[in-house]
């Protein structure tokens, strides 16, 4: 098994590898198909991924498109239940809280960063973006 492996596993493997970098992403994702991707631009988040669905659109003459969203973190208020917007990074595991909740925490509000709709919330101090598409 091993031998199998060097002679040809993974140089297959990095051969196709080196092929699908020259491939439009199109080719490749379809529903049903999923995938792993490591981001790292000073720390790394790794995310799974899926294709749900695909559609057909015009491209307008844009520079910039938002083709596709992860869907919102739906994370309730550790105190009240109600939709956190914040987490306490001083207490331990963090703790979301809801607008009104925060107003109340003791640890301050230095501790606190905003819930955002991104893997990266938190990594290196990540807040978002200026402005929400």
């Amino acid at each position: 098994m091993l031998e199998e492996f060097a002679r040809g596993g993974f140089e297959d493997e990095l051969e196709d590898e080196q092929q699908m970098m020259g491939e439009r992403l199109g080719k490749r994702l379809h529903p049903g198909v999923t995938l792993d991707y490591e981001y790292d631009f000073g720390s790394t988040t790794q995310l799974s991924l899926r294709v749900l669905d695909e559609y057909s659109f015009s491209l307008p003459k844009l520079k910039i498109r938002l083709l596709a969203r992860n869907e919102p973190p739906d994370i309730p208020c550790a105190q009240c239940g109600k939709p956190a917007t914040q987490v306490c990074v001083e207490c331990e595991g963090g703790t979301p809280m809801c607008d009104r909740c925060t107003a109340k925490h003791e640890c301050g509000e230095e501790m606190l960063l905003p819930i955002l709709n991104s893997p990266r919330a938190g990594v290196c101090g990540y807040c978002g973006p200026s402005v929400e598409p």
